[in-house]
């Protein structure tokens, strides 16, 4: 039982809900209590009711929607889809040259059966049209190929973009409408006795007043009862004494007239001595409602903006697997053919034109393969034969060619990224309200340890992902670290102290290193150089809308289910990724962009790479002060301050929810500006001053809406940076420090970058937990600056680097 400061208690049990308050005599001694109690079978089934209606909207908008987006993607793509029937079936003749839709794709198409027959004709010649052309039953090989969309698929993709996002947005917005409105509509007729009830308080009151003999134009202390009304009664915005004026009112009254009021109104007549004497009317307070559901309705917007982010990357995912990703397989050995290059085939197994042709374009190089085999056992014959320079035949059956792109490990990259920021709203707090056997520690130092040893097993991980992923492959890779991945979540929702979590988040951290920079190294082999600063800027998109859900997600099922049942939550994620990496990734198959590099990192060549003055002053004018600003404030002090400004978690969680989000809408700007025209350098110039003057901001007045201004601000300029920094890097390391390698110069940023950050770690809660938290956000707004400014500084200086270099298309 709680008893609040004026009085009043309540008390829930298993079977009813009390609500009461003590009486107190004039020694200010308890007399006796009132209670009002209120059954729970009653609530209970007043909650099952709302929850089946929202249960049974909820069907129908995503019966209604499937159906009507069935309809409009079929209506959308028709032209397209009888273009491609077309073509599919004129494939082995001359009229797929007509005018339409996908004319260079036709003309493909033309060249390459031209090859084809040519072929045919020449190797029927040499080994006789009677000769058998069944495939020869060799081995099968694979090839992993990584190629950009093609034309005709980001065409066909754009046709749809537009609509999908109608059709998400629609039916998220509509499904929290229907939810809010059958909450609203639950509550209404319980506000309406509400009012009712109050209204007939104030009717006996003035009705005594009346048979006293006092006339009602000569009341005493009206006001100031009504006054007391209103102050007691939120839920109420109105009172009025009316006949056939109003006599006494108090609160807003609406801008109507008296007897538009009265019917909108509540009325309880007064009546005495069988006369109608007056009215009281009471209006009830539109937005009451409203504001005691604040979190819920928050709530509500919080999973309907993480429902249309997840939905987007479903919807990304499945247009790449069952749209864009067959048009670009087709386009791609389509090109191969053109060229007299029959040495590849696709795998496909459905019944659209797409796969009709890449059945018959497969089947050609099948056919030509069984020849040329027919061929190797004539005299002279050879193991592959050229004939004529721009023709290739294998005499084994053509290699099966796997296709790699962003979008096979999109999902799983949103949704690790999602499992380890869950907890990201109340950890640092999580910890701090955890045993401490720490206790000659300085605390913020203690609160700090857990993160520390997250980020020192990320430092020591780091530099062994890309060649754990070379000699495994990817997926392997992420297979295995989605396993500490998980038992370390579990471990954080049976730990009791400080040590038994700082000893899981070495095992966290090993995992999330492994399997992010699994993700990113694929990224990074698969993407073709000439698009890699775009694929990695929507390879950042996705991490960061994993962190915006994860983090949005979290401190709302820590408000509602408690914290430690996030950590669950996590583990359930994490296992479920492992299972969409091991069905969507190749095996560890050679990536045909791949660059190898062997050897062991010298120390000598690593400080190399500190001596060259961009490398420098990128890592530490820009790299380390970016990841200890996204490190240290967000995961460690963000939720200590909000905390001490007396924010819950929840609301923690949606300021980190603005964070991510502005840095995914920042984060996707590099990719889409125009080649060659923006500066690299100066959009990194400008997301990190952006990123450092608002957060000196906030250091200086540290109040709720500063903390948002500098969520926003910090969000919109780690994405700005984000962007060119690890094209730019690539770029270093392929350019002039590639005497070194790449994989080497990509190592020593990864483990600098980790170290940086714990150390910004341990220096920053040391001034946090001697200053207090707003010197620590200034100390963190200040290496931001000068690191920015230093790096400003060295390319204005050099020459050879003229700040106005766009980036490469």
């Amino acid at each position: 039982m709680e008893e609040g400061s004026n009085s009043q208690w309540g008390l829930e049990t298993a079977t009813a809900l009390i609500s009461g308050a003590t009486i107190k005599d004039e020694n200010d001694e308890r007399a006796a209590a009132l209670a009002v109690i209120y059954p729970m079978n009653e609530l209970r089934n007043h909650n099952r009711l709302i929850s089946s209606q929202i249960w049974l909207s909820a069907l129908a908008l995503l019966t209604g929607f499937s159906t009507l987006a069935y309809a409009a993607l079929r209506y959308r793509l028709r032209p397209a889809i009888r273009t491609l029937d077309d073509i599919a079936s004129h494939a082995e003749d001359d009229s797929t040259l007509t005018a339409g839709d996908f004319a260079d794709f036709r003309a493909t198409l033309a060249a390459g059966t031209a090859k084809y027959r040519l072929a045919m004709t020449k190797l029927a010649a040499l080994i006789g049209a009677d000769r058998a052309e069944a495939p020869p039953a060799w081995p099968q090989g694979a090839d992993v190929i990584s190629v950009p969309d093609s034309p005709m698929a980001v065409t066909v993709s754009r046709r749809l973009t537009a609509l999908i996002a109608v059709l998400v947005l629609g039916i998220t917005v509509s499904l929290g409408t229907v939810a809010y409105r059958s909450i609203d509509e639950s509550f209404a007729p319980e506000l309406d006795k509400r009012t009712r009830l109050i209204g007939s308080i104030a009717n006996d009151a003035i009705a005594r007043t009346l048979k006293a003999g006092v006339p009602l134009d000569m009341m005493v202390g009206g006001r100031e009862f009504f006054s007391s009304l209103l102050r007691d009664f939120p839920e109420i915005s109105y009172f009025a004494l009316v006949t056939n004026r109003p006599i006494l009112e108090m609160g807003t009254r609406p801008p109507t007239t008296t007897s538009v009021m009265l019917q909108a109104g509540t009325v309880v007549p007064i009546v005495v001595d069988n006369k109608l004497v007056a009215n009281v009317v009471v209006i009830k307070n539109a937005g009451y409602l409203s504001r005691q559901f604040r979190d819920l309705i928050l709530d509500l917007l919080v999973v309907t903006l993480v429902t249309i982010l997840l939905a987007v990357e479903l919807v990304s995912v499945m247009t790449n697997h069952s749209l864009t990703g067959p048009l670009t397989r087709l386009d791609y050995i389509l090109k191969l053919q053109a060229a007299g290059d029959f040495s590849h085939r696709i795998l496909v197994s459905g019944i659209s034109a797409v796969d009709r042709l890449g059945q018959a374009l497969s089947l050609r190089a099948e056919r030509l393969a069984a020849m040329m085999a027919a061929a190797q056992e004539l005299p002279k014959g050879t193991r592959a034969v050229q004939l004529e320079p721009d023709f290739i035949i294998p005499a084994g059956r053509p290699l099966i060619m796997r296709f790699c792109s962003l979008g096979d490990v999109r999902l799983p990259l949103f949704l690790i990224a999602a499992a380890d920021s869950f907890p990201l709203s109340f950890f640092s707090l999580y910890v701090r309200d955890s045993d401490n056997p720490l206790t000659w520690l300085n605390p913020g130092i203690v609160i700090s340890l857990p993160l520390a040893a997250y980020l020192t097993a990320i430092v020591f991980g780091s530099p062994y992902a890309r060649p754990l992923a070379k000699r495994f492959g990817h997926r392997n890779l992420f297979l295995f670290a989605s396993i500490p991945a998980a038992l370390s979540n579990f471990g954080f929702f049976i730990s009791t102290n400080v040590l038994e979590i700082i000893f899981f988040c070495v095992f966290s951290g090993i995992g999330y290193a492994f399997a992010s920079l699994s993700c990113q190294d694929y990224v990074i082999d698969a993407a073709p150089k000439e698009h890699r600063a775009q694929a990695l800027g929507l390879f950042h998109v996705a991490m960061f809308g994993g962190f915006y859900a994860g983090t949005a997600l979290g401190g709302v099922v820590a408000d509602r289910l408690g914290e430690r049942s996030v950590f669950l939550v996590c583990a359930v994620l994490i296992v479920i990724s492992a299972a969409m990496i091991l069905r969507m990734l190749p095996g560890p198959t050679h990536v045909s962009a791949l660059t190898e590099q062997g050897g062991r990192s010298k120390l000598r060549q690593l400080l190399g790479t500190i001596a060259d003055g961009q490398f420098a002053t990128l890592l530490f004018g820009i790299i380390l002060p970016q990841t200890i600003l996204d490190q240290v404030f967000i995961s460690y002090l963000l939720s200590l301050q909000m905390n001490a400004l007396g924010a819950s978690t929840a609301d923690t969680g949606r300021l980190m929810m603005i964070y991510f989000l502005m840095v995914i809408l920042s984060g996707s700007l590099y990719g889409r500006l125009p080649a060659g025209r923006i500066s690299a350098v100066g959009i990194t110039v400008a997301g990190a001053l952006l990123g450092g003057v608002t957060l000196l901001a906030a250091a200086a007045v540290t109040n709720g809406w500063t903390m948002v201004v500098a969520a926003i601000g910090t969000g919109l300029g780690y994405g700005l940076v984000s962007g060119p920094q690890t094209a730019t890097v690539m770029e270093l390391a392929e350019g002039r420090l590639a005497h070194i390698g790449s994989e080497r110069v990509l190592g020593a940023v990864r483990v600098m970058d980790r170290i940086g950050s714990v150390v910004g770690l341990f220096a920053i809660a040391g001034v946090a937990g001697s200053f207090g938290y707003s010197a620590a956000m200034g100390f963190i707004a200040i290496l931001v600056l000068a690191g920015v400014g230093s790096y400003l500084i060295y390319h204005v200086a050099s020459h050879s680097l003229p700040i106005i270099a766009g980036r490469k298309a």
